[in-house]
């Protein structure tokens, strides 16, 4: 069961490095896949909504708009509006932090509470919007952050498979070890290009993922260790507090 995982994990990982380069690499073909993806998987996402957890079948539906919206950015002369832009991806990406952070507070536990935190803080150290851009320049017409730093990439990769493993357990946390290491992998080449990577892994995970809700819903919940579960969501917050600390002093620097 757990080299069948693993396996299945190597694969998806494999699949989304692929596929993200694909979708990088072809903006309209991007957009003509999540478009029809969406549209005729619309049925079994709907089912999500009897699922008793809220979480499964909002993350499925703002995914999917966040990657059919940054789509559209990438194709049209939309890209060109610069303030546009900069809303979209803060509003897309800190929406989606906090649909997390409400789902660890509602759990009612020490380690869900440290995790909530730790993504409170990836936003409170969100910085340099006006570098969010389409690069125009490129035939890719990639979204781009040029101001986003590899070590906040981190501590979200590290607060992200926390946030997983205590909410749906061990399963699933290792699955999600590939979509977060598949986007990861993009950054360390070109850390301006992680968010596009991480919506577009995200994104086709999800749509894989929760195509069959009655199948998958609850195969892959459960199985957390209580101590483990303190100790990811402490190496989250621990690593975000250290990066508000070195945020906060640099911003102070800079006002001297």
């Amino acid at each position: 069961m757990t080299l069948a995982l693993f396996l299945s994990a190597l694969l998806l990982f494999v699949g989304l490095v692929i596929s993200q380069e694909i979708f990088h690499r072809y903006p309209r073909f991007s957009l003509g896949f999540f478009l029809t993806a969406s549209i005729i998987l619309f049925p079994c996402w709907v089912l999500l909504i009897g699922v008793e957890d809220w979480f499964a079948w909002l993350k499925v539906f703002s995914i999917a708009s966040g990657i059919i919206v940054l789509s559209v950015l990438r194709t049209t002369r939309l890209g060109s509006n610069a303030t546009l832009i900069r809303l979209t991806v803060y509003a897309f990406l800190v929406v989606n932090i906090l649909e997390a952070v409400v789902r660890d507070a509602v759990a009612g536990s020490s380690a869900h509470y440290f995790s909530a935190l730790a993504g409170l803080l990836l936003i409170a150290t969100l910085e340099k919007l006006r570098t969010v851009h389409i690069d125009t320049t490129g035939k890719q017409k990639d979204l781009c952050w040029s101001g986003m730093t590899l070590s906040w990439i981190i501590g979200y990769t590290l607060w992200n498979w926390g946030f997983v493993y205590l909410n749906f357990g061990f399963q699933s946390s290792i699955l999600h070890i590939a979509v977060l290491a598949s986007a990861l992998l993009t950054a360390c080449v070109d850390k301006q290009r992680w968010l596009q990577a991480r919506i577009f892994t995200l994104g086709t995970f999800f749509i894989i993922f929760h195509s069959s809700p009655h199948l998958t819903s609850r195969l892959l919940v459960g199985g957390q260790n209580q101590q483990f579960s303190l100790i990811v969501s402490l190496v989250a917050l621990g690593f975000m507090i250290v990066y508000m600390i070195v945020f906060i002093r640099k911003k102070l620097f800079m006002r001297v």
